[in-house]
């Protein structure tokens, strides 16, 4: 993906879904977003703390370690195939941007509106699959499906979502999931943008990858017999 694609479709798709969470919060419920937001000093200090095991995964992820388990390997391979060009010619303040627009969005449609519309529609199981677990349990579901690059992505980004479900209705505000996810978002460009500069774009990997044929290593290939 090329860096001009990348900035104005990040931020139109994940700002647009917005104006979705408006509509369809009003279509389901006449309101604009089933779960309130809260500009306030608690929601800003519990968004900031929560980013905290958000990145400490991610940092995981990348170590050493975390890059010598299969799952995580393929993921950054992945992102490295696709993001690394965009992500290494943008400017950090526009993947900040990105990242923020990606919470924004996909919180108020997730947990703003959908979690609290799985709530009123899911039943209850026992005493612990209540419908508020099992509203968190599958929206996070889908959250993982539609980020499913990989199959460990899957479950990371199902696992996140869950995070973030229990985190709204722990707080009782949006603002605090909205934070947590954007800034991950935010940083985890930032990191990578750093880590893909320290690499060679996918193309010249692929070229440096190639193997050299055995016959006539680093010769010009033989002359046509003569007739």
């Amino acid at each position: 993906m090329k860096q001009h694609h990348l900035f104005p479709l990040g931020v139109i798709f994940e700002g647009g879904l917005v104006p979705v969470a408006v509509i369809l919060g009003y279509l389901l419920a006449g309101q604009p977003l089933l779960n309130p937001i809260r500009f306030d000093l608690d929601g800003l200090a519990t968004g900031l703390a929560a980013t905290l095991p958000m990145v400490a995964y991610f940092a995981f992820s990348l170590s050493r370690f975390g890059q010598n388990i299969a799952g995580f390997q393929k993921i950054y391979r992945v992102l490295h195939e696709i993001l690394s060009r965009a992500i290494i010619e943008l400017p950090g303040w526009k993947l900040a941007v990105v990242g923020m627009s990606a919470g924004i969005g996909e919180e108020c449609l997730f947990r703003g509106v959908l979690q609290p519309a799985f709530e009123g529609w899911l039943p209850e199981v026992n005493s612990i699959l209540t419908p508020e677990v099992n509203a968190i349990l599958v929206t996070g579901f889908i959250f993982g499906i539609i980020h499913a690059l990989t199959p460990t992505y899957f479950i990371i980004a199902t696992l996140l979502s869950i995070y973030c479900g229990f985190l709204v209705n722990y707080t009782g505000n949006l603002l605090t999931p909205v934070l947590a996810h954007g800034l991950y978002d935010a940083v985890a460009f930032l990191v990578l943008k750093r880590m893909f500069l320290q690499e060679p774009p996918p193309a010249v990997q692929a070229a440096e990858e190639k193997p050299v044929s055995n016959d006539n290593p680093g010769k010009e290939p033989p002359p046509p017999p003569a007739d």
